[in-house]
């Protein structure tokens, strides 16, 4: 994933309904696992490992984006953020010189002074790390939560990998993590209850903002920003300034559709999830020359619509990634950040 075209910020931007709805968006303890050693600890993953993986991860990830090249990509990622990548790179060709060359720098998630938080061997089939984000002009101090996940290989190749498969942005007041006396995570998986809610439900809830603008998700959700955001998207749906196009949004697939999280030590979970939408336009019919005009959308125009600036009508698939803190209640979850990416068009 391209660190800079595709930046996860903890508030997403303002949408309408006239723009392509693609903007970016998504604490722990101490040492974590670091503070016992780089063995074996019982983990589903060694530390040493751990951080083995990530430094892979950061090296081909970084190849990749340089060449944009999805099959390299594939190698250590899988679900929505390989979606998520892939989409990026199909669309490199109708981004400015600036984009394009922002996507290609390199960055690093450093190992050192990073938090694992790795499950028990035989709890979960995932890890989680906390850990700085450096590279050129990318603030002092920022940071990112990011799940990986063991991956069954192709049957030519057999075996499993480690590949990462969710990120967000690390916010200031997130709650600590817990860990038990080997320095192990506690793993929330999609169908673990935390209070009245799953991690899993998380996927049907965000999707509601977009489709119903919350009827059914307001009441479990704190009013972050990025609710905020999800909310208004909906009220935009149809905010054309001549009043001739219509809008509507159905829920989608976002890569994975899935949740991952880890215990907090309050009793409940920090959460990294995804989900998609499908965001549909057409021209009123009471309006003369019902035609969808795309000159300000070249990505839709250029890379999925052969070049083509009219349509009838349009529709739009998005990936969401996602983090949310759950409280031990399960209730007034507040989602910290969003990264929102165009998938496909047509």
């Amino acid at each position: 994933m391209s660190l800079r075209r595709n930046r996860l910020l903890p508030v997403c931007a303002a949408l309408g309904a006239v723009a392509l709805t693609a903007c970016s968006g998504s604490g722990g303890s101490g040492g974590s696992s670091a503070d016992k050693g780089e063995g074996d600890t019982g983990g589903v993953i060694s530390l040493a490992d751990a951080k083995g993986v990530l430094r892979t991860y950061v090296e081909v990830n970084n190849a990749a984006n340089a060449a944009q090249d999805g099959e390299k990509t594939a190698t250590v990622e899988s679900g929505a953020l390989l979606s998520q990548s892939k989409a990026s790179f199909h669309q490199y060709p109708a981004w400015t010189k600036k984009e394009q060359a922002e996507s290609e720098e390199p960055f690093s998630y450093p190992a050192e002074g990073a938090r694992f938080y790795i499950p028990a061997k035989g709890s979960a089939d995932f890890f989680m790390v906390d850990t700085r984000v450096t590279g050129k002009g990318i603030a002092e101090g920022r940071r990112r939560l990011l799940a990986f996940k063991q991956v069954a290989e192709d049957s030519a190749k057999g075996g499993k990998a480690w590949k990462a498969v969710a990120v967000g942005e690390i916010t200031a007041g997130l709650p600590a993590v817990a860990e038990n006396g080997d320095g192990l995570a506690t793993p929330v998986a999609a169908t673990d209850p935390v209070g009245a809610v799953k991690p899993g439900d998380l996927v049907g809830l965000s999707q509601d903002f977009y489709v119903t603008g919350g009827k059914h998700a307001a009441g479990t959700f704190a009013g972050t920003d990025s609710v905020k955001a999800w909310k208004k998207a909906y009220t935009n749906r149809a905010a054309f300034k001549d009043h001739c196009v219509d809008g509507e949004y159905k829920a989608g697939t976002g890569g994975a559709d899935t949740a991952y999280g880890v215990k907090t030590e309050d009793g409940g979970a920090l959460v990294l999830y995804d989900f998609g939408y499908q965001y549909e336009n057409w021209g009123k019919a009471e309006c003369a020359g019902s035609d969808l005009h795309l000159d300000d959308l070249p990505v839709v125009s250029k890379i999925y619509l052969q070049g083509r600036t009219t349509v009838l009508n349009l529709t739009r698939i998005d990936s969401v990634m996602a983090m949310a803190v759950v409280p031990p209640s399960g209730k007034k979850i507040r989602v910290t950040g969003y990264r929102d990416q165009l998938t496909y068009a047509q």
